[in-house]
């Protein structure tokens, strides 16, 4: 064993009458120390300091004024046996930029936007991009979407007219970015004569419209990644997705799809149901289809 370890045979025969204990690793701590603190004056120390939140420099200056004969290091050394060797961040009296919370609203909170589509074959022959309409509600994550041709006020107006008809609630705001078709004075009119209260989001802030962006994000993964003929059956892509999503049950809803979280707000609040709610009637082929979906786990990932 000397010869293994590079040590002397006395050094072996030491550790043997020891016993077994006496090769465990242990602390290089004396046993006693020379000067050691009261609990009296470590608790003086912390209690300062969590009063204060002073740095240890300052500290140490208050401190040295009634108990002089404390250093800068063995206040550290109580600090840090403590855990309080690091101050607190300071509360920010705004959140930053990114990172502040939502308002909350019951159901009729909108989140509207505008996304390309890929360039592809429509059914006339020309290959051109087609514009994806989005409209997803901020309580309920409720999904409705649709393409048209351009990105204009004319069709904002005609999306926000079928959101109306699509959504078994009322839409009393809706929340786009600050687009020209989302601008122009055409839409502006549009939601004051539906009695919709509608808001922009700030130059520059993308991110107070991020629950519209991230459901965008997701179009592009799960649905924009799949090889189709043109834009005939991308929509018909879209639209199962839509239907997918609405009944997909999601984390961020405590399990709960967003289908059946409007079912039960409106069933403790029947005042939020929407007369104008048209469901489309599928026949019974879709309405199979919808089963699937609805028990498919597969289908949409629940949002984190």
């Amino acid at each position: 064993m000397a010869k293994r370890y590079g040590i002397s045979d006395e050094t072996v025969r030491k550790w043997r009458r020891r016993g077994e204990q006496a090769v465990q690793d242990r602390s290089s701590r004396p046993t006693r120390l020379a000067w050691r603190m009261n609990e009296e004056e470590r608790a003086i120390i912390c209690a300062v300091r969590k009063a204060t939140g002073f740095a240890l420099d300052d500290l140490t200056f208050v401190l040295r004024h009634f108990l002089p004969h404390l250093n800068r290091n063995s206040i550290y050394r109580v600090l840090k046996a403590e855990g309080l060797n690091r101050r607190p961040p300071k509360p920010a009296a705004q959140p930053r930029k990114g990172q502040g919370r939502f308002q909350d609203y019951d159901l009729g909170f909108v989140h509207i936007d505008v996304k390309h589509l890929p360039k592809l074959r429509t059914a006339d022959g020309e290959i051109r991009k087609r514009f994806l309409y989005v409209a997803i509600d901020r309580c309920s994550r409720f999904v409705h979407l649709d393409v048209y041709d351009a990105e204009n006020a004319a069709n904002a107006i005609t999306f926000l007219k079928a959101a109306r008809r699509a959504f078994p609630f009322r839409i009393t705001h809706v929340l786009t970015d600050r687009g020209s078709c989302f601008t122009a004075d055409d839409f502006e009119q549009a939601c004051a004569k539906m009695r919709i209260n509608h808001r922009t989001t700030r130059p520059y802030t993308p991110q107070t419209n991020g629950m519209v962006e991230r459901f965008n994000g997701r179009i592009a993964s799960e649905v924009l990644g799949i090889n189709v003929a043109g834009h005939a059956d991308l929509e018909i892509l879209l639209t199962g997705f839509n239907r997918a999503y609405n009944r997909r049950r999601q984390r961020v809803l405590q399990g709960s799809s967003p289908r059946q979280m409007v079912e039960k707000r409106i069933g403790l609040m029947p005042s939020l149901a929407n007369p104008l709610y048209n469901p489309k009637a599928p026949d019974d082929l879709m309405a199979k289809v919808d089963d699937i979906l609805y028990y498919a786990n597969d289908v949409s990932q629940p949002d984190s």
